[in-house]
């Protein structure tokens, strides 16, 4: 199967145009940032422009490439080169739209519980303590990012005695916790889901066993000093568990 050069750039520039429009949708809907920290939208949006200019110097710069194309072909020592040339061009063009053949056949979804089998779960960031995120001063107003730093600014299991929380998260659980025990949990991306940490607060409460794995809840409830498998450290004492259906934004971006 031949295809003539000229063919083959506009199939480039095709293939950029439609990868400049799937971003595109990707920003709109806000799922690129089930892969990037927002923090980065700019570089999409370069991205995206750089897709369109490229996609049209093809046309302008090969424009040309038609006059040529007679002349090339009478001047080709045969077949075997004329193949070569054309089999390097397939495999240029399945290089160029592959992004956007996988982006279109993979549906956007953000990590969830079968991801931590790889990754793990902590309720320590020591690692990332040079993260630029704010502690919010109201208990109130925290999420599971901004508690999770709290424990590791001290590390008392007694630290957060008595202070209230209302955290937002899916359901996980291991082999270490009880029946009466499961991690309301978030993703934290700092640069992209490559470098995504799971984190979690433990929960308890004697209604554990209804809330399955993956499911979101919102849960209200007091800090208390508890253990998670044997490990003492603070846990929520759960007054209230609300189902939800997932953010439109599932990541804490540090």
């Amino acid at each position: 199967m031949k295809i003539r050069q000229s063919l083959a750039e506009r199939l480039k520039a095709l293939i950029m145009i439609l990868l400049a429009i799937f971003l595109m949708q990707r920003l709109v809907s806000g799922s690129l940032f089930y892969y990037i920290n927002q923090r980065y939208m700019w570089l999409a949006i370069v991205a995206i422009v750089l897709l369109i200019i490229l996609a049209g110097s093809y046309n302008l710069v090969k424009s040309g490439a038609d006059e040529d194309e007679g002349e090339m072909y009478l001047t080709l020592s045969g077949f075997a080169e004329q193949r070569a040339r054309s089999q390097t061009r397939i495999t240029t063009l399945l290089l160029v739209a592959l992004p956007f053949i996988l982006g279109a056949i993979v549906p956007a979804q953000p990590l969830g519980s079968a991801a931590i089998d790889n990754r793990g779960i902590s309720t320590s960031l020591a690692a990332r303590s040079n993260s630029n995120t704010t502690l919010a001063s109201v208990p109130g107003e925290r999420n599971i990012l901004d508690w999770v730093q709290a424990m590791n600014t001290n590390p008392d299991p007694a630290s957060l005695e008595g202070q209230e929380a209302d955290l937002v998260g899916f359901v996980y659980r291991d082999i270490r916790f009880e029946d009466d025990q499961f991690m309301v949990a978030r993703f934290t991306l700092t640069c992209c889901v490559a470098d995504a940490t799971a984190i979690g607060v433990v929960v308890n409460t004697p209604m554990a066993a209804d809330f399955p794995t993956d499911s979101w809840v919102q849960v209200t409830g007091t800090f208390a000093a508890g253990t998670l498998d044997g490990q003492e450290m603070p846990v929520l004492i759960a007054e209230e568990i609300v189902p939800i259906e997932q953010p439109e934004q599932p990541y804490l971006f540090q």
